[in-house]
């Protein structure tokens, strides 16, 4: 009970499992679009969206893995470090997310497999901090994030050659790929802003300040919002139609950064969570729908 419990607790906290699937639905769904005026089954879909979210779980115990020693000297409070979720099952569901993916990659066929090899490659040397030293972490964060975060570049293209059966990527293929990797990012650096010093001083907002931090945020999320308005535009949209909705994506974004730096409470920074969930969802639902 008390495994089943904290495994829970693992995927709800840890992972972050529901607001996860729901943005990775959301970039399937734009995926869909694009591809639209292919004939496409729909279980290429369904498979591609198990695959990231096994290949995510994966990179969560990996990381979680690596961290481990770092984690128990300034995060002792969590299961993994208390003992109360056995890590030794956690990485046998690791493994069975490796074999899925691999399962999955085979159903794909040859190129998958081949777009595969760069992606688990990369993770590797990811787990291995790029045998990097061992401080070289927290004395450039922004390098060290940035490093970790090109292997979703990887994982794009893998789904776009396994959807599509091709390694051709063409203008709006990549701008999609571009525009999911500069959402990440910022979902990246939205985890790494807190209104309290981290006791190993891995947050942006240790080394940036809050103000800083969030003026980062933002950079990010105008990137989006301008990637957005030239897909938008190669998918035939109404270019007024597409601006004035980005223009309530660039609400939202700014509104939710402000209330977080001025009031830097709990229920402030969920605000913060929720308008950037709305506004990454909500980017894909205009790329879809409008």
């Amino acid at each position: 009970m008390i495994t089943i419990k904290s495994i829970s607790n693992y995927l709800l906290e840890r992972f972050q499992i529901i607001p996860l699937m729901i943005l990775v639905l959301t970039d399937l769904m734009v995926i869909k679009n694009i591809t639209s005026g292919m004939i496409i089954p729909i279980q290429k879909f369904i498979l591609s969206f198990l695959f990231i979210i096994a290949y995510l779980f994966h990179n969560r115990v990996a990381d979680d893995q690596r961290d481990f020693n770092f984690d128990m000297e300034f995060y002792p409070e969590r299961d993994l470090q208390k003992g109360i979720l056995n890590f030794t099952l956690l990485k046998k569901i690791s493994y069975i997310m490796i074999i899925i993916m691999l399962l999955i990659s085979i159903l794909f066929g040859n190129l998958s497999i081949i777009a595969l090899m760069p992606l688990f490659a990369y993770t590797y040397f990811s787990k291995k901090d790029f045998f990097l030293a061992d401080d070289f972490k927290i004395k450039n964060l922004f390098f060290y994030n940035f490093l970790n975060m090109i292997q979703l570049l990887f994982l794009q293209v893998f789904i776009y050659v396994s959807i599509l059966n091709s390694f051709k990527i063409d203008r709006i293929i990549f701008l999609h790929i571009l525009l999911v990797f500069i959402l990440s990012i910022q979902v990246e650096i939205a985890r790494k802003i807190k209104p309290i010093k981290s006791p190993g001083n891995e947050f942006y907002s240790d080394h940036l300040g809050m103000k800083g931090a969030i003026i980062l945020w933002y950079f990010f999320g105008l990137l989006s919002i301008i990637v957005s308005i030239f897909i938008g535009d190669l998918l035939d949209i109404s270019r007024l139609n597409i601006i004035l909705f980005e223009s309530q994506i660039l609400i939202i974004y700014f509104l939710s950064g402000f209330v977080f730096l001025k009031y830097q409470t709990k229920k402030y920074e969920n605000i913060f969570w929720f308008g950037l969930l709305i506004a990454y969802a909500g980017q894909n639902m205009i790329l879809t729908y409008a």
